[in-house]
């Protein structure tokens, strides 16, 4: 590498795993935000009941589309850990093959 470092692709491609699992979890807990719900009848004879699920549910519904967002960020950023895994190998191997080629 020019400037002085090595990249192991297979670093990469491991540091992808738990960034993924991440994304995962995070779509996991969106989906049960997003399903959670408050029935003004639960919380019994209360004022302003059909308010407060009222917000529950908006609530709900924004932060478990945050973290719908938050999902998608984060697994794109594991697969631009593989993409750079596969990108580095392309650029070892064509290197190689230059080097190769100029021998013969």
């Amino acid at each position: 590498m020019p400037d002085g470092y090595q990249v192991d692709p297979g670093t990469l491609r491991s540091a992808s795993r738990p960034v993924y699992e991440c994304a995962d979890a995070l779509g996991d807990a969106a989906a049960l935000l997003s399903a959670a719900q408050l029935v003004p009848s639960a919380l019994g004879e209360v004022p302003a009941a059909a308010e407060l699920a009222s917000a529950f549910d908006r609530f709900a519904a924004a932060h478990g589309e945050d973290l719908g967002h938050g999902s998608a960020w984060v697994n794109d950023a594991a697969e631009g850990l593989v993409t750079s895994a596969e990108d580095y190998e392309r650029r070892d191997h064509d290197a190689a093959a230059d080097v190769t080629a100029a021998g013969s």
